[in-house]
């Protein structure tokens, strides 16, 4: 439960992280501040984050998928 909870929140921050950047693009229009630069290097930091945890919770096991078809395999 933990580790859904985790992906949850990573993501919801990612979506924040990239939409603040969206922001102040507009906002800045060319200029020479480097907000956009530093929230897309904080997005991106959030999604490698966000796979790290996806993989070690498969890896752990406490992922895992229940999609119909993966009863069938052995």
């Amino acid at each position: 439960m933990l580790f859904k909870v985790l992906i949850v929140l990573l993501f919801i921050g990612n979506v924040v992280a990239l939409s603040g950047a969206f922001i102040t693009l507009m906002q800045d229009m060319g200029g020479s501040s480097k907000r956009t630069a530093n929230l897309l290097f904080i997005r991106v930091s959030l999604a490698a984050l966000l796979l790290l945890v996806v993989a070690y919770g498969v890896w752990s096991g406490d992922l895992n998928a229940q999609a119909p078809w993966d009863q069938y395999r052995s």
